[in-house]
């Protein structure tokens, strides 16, 4: 009960708590705070240990997403690292590993050492797929602290694959930066007027008097926008744009306000933010695009090109669209050749793995051995043997086949899972690669629960009781 409804620890000792108990069961014992932490940390290792079973049973990578996060309650800096995969039955999953306190400060060797330290206790540094970041430039450094770290060979491309930058974030700063470009300092002076009017409780009170005298038929609250938070500043002009009369109204009769004097937003202003606001289109992004999306790297469009209803198609169509026909050519190449890479990478991996079957079937001594298992062997070699760079290899084969209808309810997981067989190198690809999250939504969102277990009743729990719960 206290784990499932975030109850303090310290409830068992309440007066309140120990009259109901008894007056329930009067025989029943009502164990010490100690006692329920012990129970806890019980529970949590055993879910650990399953979970760790179902990692280490699994045949594919694992992709991690980790964010920080400082508890207000306790001034104190979180770590929450999230692992993604499919599993056998090629159902997306994705759990929270570990939510570690980092003690400051959070540099790039800190935070390395400690996702490291996650890994190797995890024992999932030699199946590790990406890292899903934020993109700032600690995270940057942290990444190279990693590579150092890892075996590279064991990595996607030697490495080159490992950093996913959140796509989230890269698309917020796409359009912040679209935003300062197109709209300038309008945004600021607009800004300036609804962080006066939320500065203070008297101030957002008068607002809304002004609000009800105007007889405007709208409850939603002024906020500000946030630098991390994609859309942000588009909801906060769109609020305020609502309110544009009201603006106009204090600005006649508040002699504070108007002390704001050039910083206060004009007629032109507002009707650039109400034409954004309608239309928000690709605002002459290709340059913008340009400069992230080797951020955001090819690993994403290696995902559409699994996807058999778009495959290479669907990467030519939109490269042709923002970069032209002839320059759109060579950024399809570096997709192609990242497509080509990958399955030689798994293809030599496969071969090794049946390298070492054949060898232990063909050492081991055995009366019940089976006499055609060299044989097996033979065979394996002869097959390799014949797929010289004549023979088209499996991405060939699947790219000549034409793409499927798009159907908005198509299961690709369940594709490929019926189609792995015939594509079976394919098919661990696309296990692996579909399990890549391309935001760190999965990381901030336990931040929610984060904040509930750190409540102010909770501000004094040791961090490896706040991981526990």
């Amino acid at each position: 009960m206290i784990v499932l409804h975030e109850y303090p620890l310290s409830i068992v000792e309440h007066e309140g708590f120990r009259r109901y108990s008894n007056s329930l069961q009067p025989l029943f014992k009502v164990p010490s705070r100690n006692t329920i932490r012990a129970d806890i940390f019980k529970m949590f290792e055993a879910e650990k240990h399953k979970l760790q079973r179902v990692l280490e049973s699994n045949s594919s990578r694992v992709a991690i997403t980790t964010d920080m996060w400082t508890a207000s309650n306790q001034k104190r800096g979180y770590m929450a690292i999230t692992a993604h995969f499919i599993d056998e039955s090629w159902i997306l999953q994705d759990r929270i590993i570990r939510f570690m306190y980092v003690p400051s400060p959070h540099d790039a060797e800190n935070l390395g050492d400690a996702l490291m330290e996650c890994l190797l206790d995890w024992n999932i540094e030699r199946k590790l797929l990406t890292l899903t970041l934020d993109n700032c430039s600690t995270n940057d450094a942290m990444v190279n602290v990693m590579l150092d770290k890892l075996d590279k060979s064991l990595l996607l491309v030697n490495g080159k694959l490992l950093h996913m930058r959140c796509a989230a974030h890269i698309l917020n700063l796409i359009v912040k930066e679209g935003l300062e470009n197109l709209f300038g300092s309008g945004v600021e002076r607009i800004r300036e007027s609804i962080s006066f009017w939320t500065a203070t409780p008297k101030r957002s009170e008068k607002f809304e008097e002004s609000v009800r005298h105007l007889n405007i038929p709208c409850s939603k609250v002024l906020s500000l926008d946030i630098k991390t938070r994609w859309n942000s500043t588009y909801l906060m002009l769109s609020t305020a744009l609502i309110y544009k009369d009201v603006f106009s109204r204090l600005r006649q009769r508040e002699p504070q306000y108007r002390k704001l004097g050039p910083k206060l937003p004009s007629e032109e202003d507002w009707e650039l933010a109400k034409e954004m606001c309608e239309r928000l289109k690709p605002f002459s992004m290709v340059d913008k695009f340009e400069k992230y999306w080797l951020d955001i790297h090819g690993i994403l469009a290696l995902a559409v090109v699994l996807d058999p209803r778009y495959k290479m198609d669907l990467v030519d169509f939109q490269f042709t669209r923002i970069y032209g026909k002839e320059e759109a050519q060579s950024y399809s190449k570096k997709v192609l050749d990242m497509c080509y890479d990958l399955v030689s990478q798994y293809q030599a991996i496969q071969s090794k793995e049946d390298d070492l079957d054949s060898f232990s079937n063909f050492s081991c001594v055995d009366e019940d051995v089976d006499p055609l298992s060299d044989y097996d062997m033979y065979i394996s070699i002869k097959k390799r043997s014949r797929s010289g760079p004549s023979k088209k290899t499996e991405m060939d084969l699947y790219l000549d086949e034409e793409v499927l209808p798009r159907n908005a309810n198509f299961d690709i997981l369940c594709w490929w899972k019926t189609n792995s067989l015939k594509y079976p190198t394919l098919g661990k690809i696309a296990r692996d690669i579909l399990a890549i999250p391309v935001t760190t939504v999965a990381s901030e969102s336990a931040f929610s629960t984060g904040g509930r277990c750190v409540s102010p009743s909770r501000n004094r729990l040791h961090p490896r009781t706040v991981e526990a719960l």
